[in-house]
């Protein structure tokens, strides 16, 4: 028995350290989020509204279900796409049939950990108007006094809006370092000639296909424009209350709304986040079901056979889902991010 005493002992204060780990269920998504969310100084809440916001949900919804689980088949092939809008408008953009606005981009600086794999304009090709039709397109302003370059359509239109690819033509001070980005909306009036010009036309917005190689870890969080109440630090006694009865290790539902927590101004999709987490007793017989460990195994047999004070394995997520969340950030750009490891989907003995 004495010759068990040191493996008991280091059995024991694994354990201990897990089971201090495991009472209070992380959420770090909110984590992730409350590092996103937009201050308060500069913040251009009412920026993201009209077509772009209608385009994001779009993509949004054919990346996602509601819960925000990334769909299986997705063709973004990319983890994060970042929607930026014209910073800037020049002069009276209509001269008889012809309608031609420059509008400049700002791209701000990615980081290190962000690799921008591909950069579209979308812009709306063909709109209607009351007698004939508005045909558009877009040019590219290269800088150095270099000719305009016709952008032609590189994907499908949806709901009427056109993409085409710019990436061979950014330069590394745009595609990296941040920068500026200027491009002629022109657009002619096909059909009768009426009296007054018809209403301006969206203008193109870029979409940035970028690849976060910390999608499985979380940056430093910031204080939001709105905290998030007492929820967080609340935490430990609602699940204390919540707790229900001794059952066997299994899944348990823990949703939280963003309306709950003062983020619904900033956070579109989805409303609701239920991250999940695993409690209850872990049974004497570990099955096959629960995936536990050899050491889990050992050390049930510990308990039960050496030392009853060494507690039996803990009650601990086996496997996750990542979740998709589309927010508004303090610039007023529109981002959908995919989120790795957020959403608890089994249970394990360790």
């Amino acid at each position: 028995m004495a010759l068990l005493r040191p493996f008991t002992a280091l059995l024991l204060l694994t354990v201990l350290l897990s089971w201090a780990a495991s009472q209070t269920p992380p959420l770090p998504l909110l984590q992730a989020l409350r590092a996103q969310a937009p201050g308060s100084q500069g913040w251009r809440g009412g920026a993201a509204s009209g077509q772009p916001l209608r385009y994001m949900l779009e993509l949004y919804r054919r990346a996602a279900d509601h819960e925000g689980r990334p769909r299986r088949g997705r063709s973004l092939s990319t983890n994060t796409v970042r929607l930026v809008q014209a910073a800037s408008h020049e002069g009276q953009p209509w001269a008889g049939r012809w309608y031609m606005q420059p509008l400049t981009y700002r791209l701000a600086a990615q980081p290190e950990a962000e690799h921008l794999l591909r950069v579209t304009v979308a812009y709306p090709q063909s709109l209607p108007l009351p007698r004939g039709r508005l045909l558009c397109a877009v040019e590219l302003l290269p800088a150095a006094k270099a000719p305009a370059v016709l952008l032609s359509p590189t994907a499908p239109s949806r709901h009427g809006w056109t993409e085409a690819d710019i990436t061979p033509y950014l330069s590394p001070a745009n595609s990296s370092s941040g920068g500026t980005l200027t491009l002629r909306h022109i657009c002619v009036r096909a059909g009768r000639a009426t009296a007054a010009n018809p209403a301006s036309p969206a203008d193109p917005f870029l979409l940035l296909f970028l690849n976060d190689t910390r999608s499985g870890t979380l940056p430093e969080p910031r204080r939001s424009r709105r905290e998030a109440g007492t929820l967080l630090h609340d935490l430990p006694s609602y699940l204390r209350d919540a707790g229900g009865d001794k059952s066997d290790c299994s899944l348990r539902s823990f949703p939280v709304s963003f309306a709950q927590l003062g983020w619904d101004h900033w956070i579109i999709a989805p409303h609701r986040y239920n991250p999940r987490y695993c409690k209850g007793v872990c049974p004497r017989l570990l099955r096959d079901g629960y995936h536990a460990p050899n050491h889990a195994v050992v050390q049930n047999l510990v308990h039960q056979l050496v030392d009853a004070n060494v507690p039996r394995p803990s009650c601990v997520p086996y496997r996750y889902s990542p979740i998709s969340v589309l927010m508004i950030q303090h610039d007023g750009s529109i981002l959908y991010k995919e989120y790795e490891n957020m959403i608890a989907e089994s249970c394990t003995c360790r």
